[in-house]
């Protein structure tokens, strides 16, 4: 085995271990800026109304649900309760449910609708 002449230890002990490239875009800690009470209220708020609206649709998700179990092969009933709950959820004051057959669109549930909206 081959020694260099000064430290004794051997040519291969003195190379050079390769090291990996150093990684430029490392995560950076997130600094939480510190927020005043005025601004923590408003995001509560928030926060408070997302989770109402969340658990609305999931009120509604689940009397869908329950309609279409309690009325297997019928469609109408599941439609009306659709409607029903996309109205109030959009608080709109009526709604036409279309269905599609592959060529037009037909009205499948309505409700609350003006008479200049119905179809003759």
């Amino acid at each position: 085995m081959r020694r260099s002449g000064a430290s004794g230890k051997s040519i291969k002990m003195r190379r050079r271990k390769k090291v990996a490239p150093k990684r430029r875009n490392a995560p950076k800690a997130v600094r939480h800026r510190s927020s005043s009470p005025a601004e923590q209220e408003t995001e509560v708020a928030q926060l408070r109304r997302e989770l109402s609206e969340a658990r609305e649709q999931q009120a509604a998700s689940a009397e869908v649900l329950k309609t279409i179990s309690s009325s297997p092969g019928d469609l109408e009933p599941v439609f009306d309760v659709m409607l029903q709950n996309a109205t109030r959820i959009c608080e709109a004051k009526f709604g036409t449910l279309y269905l599609y057959d592959g060529n037009a669109f037909r009205p499948g549930a309505m409700l609350g609708a003006p008479r200049s909206q119905r179809p003759k």
